[in-house]
């Protein structure tokens, strides 16, 4: 099947907050396999755009690492048993607790009053989300100023920023809207497109299985 598929990594990799929010790069990057929308979309038990309206740090069962939880309120869903208005929490490795800091490279960070559109899938155990594919399964929402239309980023705000603030990010010359990527979305699960399979690091064995056996049968899960 011919589709259009969109590389969230390259096009958007470039953006990044104004100098005064900017987030230094590390000094190794993370090892990370590139996904493809079909696969953001596959893998993904929500993609929905929200709003951060908090986070909250806490410690990892050994003790030694910080992770952060972000309520994230639902306003627009796409896929998933969810409705505008829900309230769902994703998990992700690194956060500041007290005086010490857990930085991952490639983990996302959540601000409270961000906006974003993500592509999230459930913990194996509990009632937690966390983000598809790292980085790559979230982006934020920026209003064009004179359109009032969204424009799909990808910003690396730092951990110390208390609120998101829209009017701080500089746009790209070339944008991608919100709607427009919403109806990639809209395509792909309309056709119950499926990816050729191939192992992705990290996916759970349940849900590699079903995308072997849906990729051979040409269905979705």
């Amino acid at each position: 099947m011919t589709r259009a598929c969109l590389n969230l990594v390259a096009p958007l990799a470039a953006l990044a907050l104004l100098a005064s929010l900017l987030l230094p790069a590390p000094a190794a990057a993370t090892t990370m396999v590139t996904l493809e929308l079909s696969e953001l979309c596959w893998i993904a038990d929500l993609v929905v755009e929200a709003e951060v309206t908090s986070i909250e740090a806490e410690l990892s069962d050994n003790g030694v690492f910080i992770k952060t939880v972000a309520t994230l309120r639902l306003t627009h869903v796409l896929k998933g048993e969810a409705i505008e208005g829900d309230r769902v929490l994703v998990r992700e490795w690194g956060g500041r607790l007290g005086g010490a800091v857990t930085d991952v490279p490639s983990s996302p960070v959540y601000i409270p009053g961000e906006r974003v559109m993500v592509f999230l899938e459930a913990e194996r155990k509990g009632h937690l989300y966390r983000t598809v594919g790292m980085s790559q399964g979230k982006l934020t929402l920026i209003e064009e100023q004179d359109t009032g239309r969204d424009i799909v980023v990808r910003v690396e705000p730092p951990r110390s920023l208390e609120r998101f603030e829209e009017t701080a990010v500089q746009l790209p010359a070339a944008r991608r809207y919100s709607e427009d990527l919403r109806a990639l979305i809209g395509q792909d699960l309309a056709l119950d497109f499926v990816p050729s399979y191939r192992m992705i690091p990290g996916l759970p064995a349940s849900k590699d299985a079903a995308l072997r056996a849906a990729s051979e049968l040409g269905v979705r899960k």
